[in-house]
């Protein structure tokens, strides 16, 4: 016969909720941080590497790849964060609301 119910020490009990509240905020302001680092990132990255290659003569010339690559990387974080906001708002209150016992 298997023992029912059987008590777990504290100290495990204490480190899972430890585990959870650190997850729980990585997932309320984990998306939160990265759409504003990759919207700054961006702009920066434009401003200076704009101004940087911009010549009069250049206006309407073809970016280098690089600059282009980068734009596509950082759209593509922007747009990852922004699908998982709400559902990390949403699983980050769970994980703070539901303490294990």
């Amino acid at each position: 016969m298997q023992p029912q119910n059987i008590p777990q020490p504290q100290s495990i009990v204490q480190d899972s909720n430890k585990k959870r509240r650190t997850w729980a905020f990585v997932c309320l302001f984990g998306p939160t941080a990265l759409i504003i680092i990759s919207v700054q990132l961006y702009a920066l990255m434009n401003f200076f590497l704009g101004s940087a290659t911009a010549n009069e003569s250049e206006l309407l010339a073809n970016p280098p790849v690089w600059k282009t690559i980068m734009n596509v990387v950082l759209f593509l974080v922007g747009a990852i964060t922004v699908l998982t906001w709400l559902p990390g708002i949403i699983i980050g209150i769970v994980l703070l609301a539901t303490p294990k016992r």
